[in-house]
């Protein structure tokens, strides 16, 4: 995506240190250096149409045959993303031209000239003429020695349609008797099927992995990322049941790999010693143990004094196993509920126990380790503990002191590294570790952008560079350039980006996850540049993709409430008010927000806030601000231009002035009117609400000495605000923000401590993990509070018969 000249100007360009008065710069930097770098890459001439036709004379080869065809672009007269898309407008900016969208036109040509999406449309067209020239040909009897050329085997296209899961018998399942090398020849054809999963060719890849899935624990673990993958991105119960018992079939085949190899009870006794010292013993570095167990001296050595280790076979089903708990790991975190971290972290240690099994092999045999071990294992090893590290890093505070119990802790640089290792090893994993940096960036640039944005927006620059040299037109990794240039600010290339990852992934196993995900992506996008009519458009296509589907992947009530919130930011009070109505009945009908499902966390919310607006009878809409208040929990107003915010705010004090308005109007009653029956004046909840907005919104403009009275009226006022239960944590959270742009870092991490102790309250798994996320800045910062001894009064210092002084 970026050139190698612009990553060299970026290392330059912020090599300044790191202080709050270079943070600006830096940031404006990587804003005119990205798009100054995409109209680079964006500005080829599309000056030829590409087109292969299929040669009638020539054998048809299922496997290797591709139509580079022409794909109409968005330009055509068949738009390939969405024709009902009228509302967002893309054109040039004339007004100010520094803020112009960039323009696409290579990208278009990528889009005709691969032709990913004629490729599986022609083979699903054509499958029918290859049949009738294979049977013309097995009827022609003709001598063999006619034909120079060799058919070659054929996929088989049923593999297409079938089940993820395929029927398997662990009785089937063969010790592994292949040397590294041996081993490393034997999966070229799950490297191919890897490739074919970041190329956009979902159904090609399902069907190489499903060739071996039943016997091998690689191929079946290729089909646990495939659907794991999907699960990440739809949040739906029935396809994290599917990446569970698929990543479930691959541990339980790599453990019957393992258990044929270990017949003797002797070795199998060193392997669980080895699991039972590792989850017994600490280490500080984060790496497993380099100790030796007496279990395994006796095997140590042969009887010619060469060193013996446990063999390729078993290593490689070791890290399989440990790969499917990090993967459950990660589905089992999406909960956010406690049971959901606590099962998390159960798993991350016992995929941290199996790759220490392999760790410690690989580092007795020293710098002869690729005698004895294939490269994939050894990038398996780098990318699953990196992994760990990462994800450890996180977990809830509360949580993480109860993983750090069991004597494992986290260590976020020696993650960084081990995934880096792997990405330039160029192993079959290193598309998975670039996958797994790009969303830890992506997840903390988009939690805590005010504390990490400075700090990765540089490395996930580098890194999206590096991938689209592999795979230059994968959507998965689109997706995460989308989320990038948003965290950078640049909200229309953002949505571009989505925009192509939705384009080739069409026809595809991934495209109904893909497109919901977008949709609300790009709904909050567009949200986020004040668009609100544009925004309404996408979350009914998402409301109406989850309807018709019966699916429960998005919250179809959020969408509701989504979708009311942007017509009352437009003044429709009507239709807002049907809209919330219909979030409320979708809620009570289903009964989701009391489950407290890891999917519909939101659902909380916006019962809560659907029930205060039907206590007051809808008739304080107009002191309400529901789209931004969305904005403000979802921390996008770190992520929006300085003109949106400065729009947002005057809007905000606008509605603060018509609350003073009516507070004085009900106080003039009282002043002519003894004992009146209007009841007096209770504004507290929208004016906290609107000043925790202002807040935000100045906090994000860097005017942190103006946001301080604001804050502190909502503390002040706290015990007017118990229905809002949500609205005092979110303020500690901007009022720790103040006191960090403040440069007082010891009062921001008391305040969010202070946040930690709320309980019960709507998005909290959500906010306690950028809790976790801040506390964690403020260690890497070596922030610690000072406890002050409490003044005590007149002591004897507990003697008798002493005189009285004074401590």
């Amino acid at each position: 995506m970026f050139s190698e000249a612009t990553t060299i100007q970026l290392n330059e360009d912020f090599s300044v240190n790191d202080n709050e008065n270079s943070g600006t710069n830096r940031m404006q930097k990587a804003h005119s250096l990205l798009t100054r770098e995409q109209n680079k890459l964006f500005e080829a001439k599309d000056n030829k149409k590409h087109m292969q036709s299929y040669n009638d004379n020539d054998e048809y080869d299922t496997k290797k045959h591709t139509s580079f065809g022409l794909i109409q672009s968005c330009s055509e007269d068949k738009p390939s993303f969405d024709e009902t898309t009228e509302d967002y407008d893309m054109k040039h900016n004339s007004k100010n031209p520094q803020m112009q969208d960039p323009q696409f036109p290579a990208m278009e040509l990528f889009i005709r000239n691969i032709g990913l999406l004629q490729t599986r449309i022609a083979r699903m067209e054509n499958q029918e003429e290859m049949n009738k020239k294979k049977s013309i040909l097995n009827n022609k009897v003709v001598n063999e020695q006619e034909y120079a050329f060799s058919l070659e085997t054929s996929v088989d296209m049923s593999i297409y349609c079938s089940r993820l899961i395929n029927s398997y018998c662990l009785k089937d399942v063969t010790v592994n008797q292949l040397g590294p090398r041996e081993q490393e020849e034997a999966d070229e054809l799950f490297r191919k099927g890897m490739k074919c999963l970041f190329d956009n060719k979902f159904l090609e890849a399902k069907a190489l992995f499903q060739q071996k899935s039943s016997c091998d624990p690689l191929y079946a673990l290729g089909l646990g990322i495939m659907a794991f993958i999907k699960a990440i991105m739809t949040f739906n119960d029935d396809d994290i049941g599917l990446a569970t018992n698929t990543l479930k079939m691959a541990y339980n085949i790599s453990k019957a790999q393992i258990d044929r190899a270990t017949t003797k009870k002797a070795n199998n006794h060193s392997l669980w010693l080895a699991y039972l010292s590792n989850f017994v013993s600490t280490n500080q570095s984060g790496l497993p143990k380099d100790v030796t167990s007496t279990a395994n001296s006796n095997r140590t050595y042969s009887s010619k004094n060469k060193p013996i280790f446990i063999s390729n076979g078993i290593l490689r089903a070791t890290v399989v196993k440990a790969e499917c708990c990090l993967l459950m790991a990660m589905l089992q975190i999406m909960q956010e509920n406690s049971i959901g971290y606590l099962k998390c972290g159960i798993n991350l240690r016992k995929a941290f126990n199996n790759y220490a099994i392999v760790w410690k092999e690989y580092k007795r045999m020293g710098q002869e380790y690729t005698k004895y071990m294939d490269r994939d294992t050894v990038s398996a090893i780098q990318f699953g503990i990196g992994s760990i590290h990462l994800l450890l890093s996180t977990l809830p505070h509360k949580f993480l002191k109860s993983v750090s119990n069991f004597g494992f802790k986290s260590n976020k640089q020696l993650g960084f590294a081990l995934l880096k290792l792997c990405i330039e090893a160029e192993g079959v994993r290193s598309s998975l570790a670039s996958l797994m940096l790009l969303a830890y960036y992506s997840l903390l640039c988009s939690l805590a952008p005010q504390l990490y944005s400075k700090e990765f927006i540089l490395p996930a620059v580098e890194c999206l560079k590096n991938t689209q040299k592999e795979h230059p037109t994968s959507c998965l990794f689109f997706l995460f350039a989308a989320r990038i240039s948003r965290a950078v600010g640049n909200l229309s290339l953002s949505t571009q980006s989505f925009t192509f990852a939705i384009e080739y992934s069409r026809h595809e196993w991934a495209e109904h996850a893909i497109s919901q995900l977008i949709y609300f992506e790009i709904g909050f996008n567009l949200a986020m540049q004040l668009k609100w009519q544009s925004a309404i458009s996408y979350f009914e296509k998402l409301s109406k993709v989850v309807s018709n589907n019966g699916s429960d992947c998005w919250s179809f009530a959020f969408c509701q409430y989504f979708i009311g919130a942007c017509k009352g930011m437009l003044g429709s009070n009507t239709d807002s008010i049907l809209a919330f109505a219909e979030a409320s009945r979708l809620l009570e009908s289903s009964g989701q927000y009391q489950t407290q499902n890891k999917s519909f966390y939101v659902d909380q919310y916006v019962q809560q806030k659907v029930e205060f607006y039907q206590k007051k009878g809808y008739q304080d809409m107009d002191l309400c601000l529901p789209g931004l208040e969305l904005l403000l929990v979802w921390n996008a107003y770190e992520q929006m231009d300085t003109s949106s915010l400065e729009e947002c705010l005057n809007i905000v004090q606008k509605t603060l002035e018509l609350i003073y308005e009516r507070e004085r109007a009900d106080y003039k009653i009282r002043l002519h009117e003894l004992i009146p029956s209007v009841k007096p004046p209770d504004y507290y909840i929208q004016r906290a609400s609107l000043l925790l907005i202002k807040a935000s919104i100045l906090n994000s403009l860097k005017r942190y000495d103006n946001s301080i009275s604001s804050l502190n009226w909502i503390i002040d006022h706290k015990q007017k605000l118990k229905s809002e239960t949500w609205i005092i944590p979110f303020a500690y959270w901007e009022a720790g923000i103040t006191s960090w742009g403040l440069n007082d870092y010891a009062k921001s991490r008391r305040i969010w401590e202070q946040a930690l102790s709320c309980t019960k309250y709507a998005l909290k798994y959500r906010l306690n993990v950028r809790l976790s996320l801040a506390l964690n800045k403020c260690d890497e910062k070596d922030v610690t509070i000072v406890k002050e001894k409490k003044q005590k009064g007149l002591s004897t210092n507990g003697r008798k018969r002493m005189p009285i002084v004074r401590c």
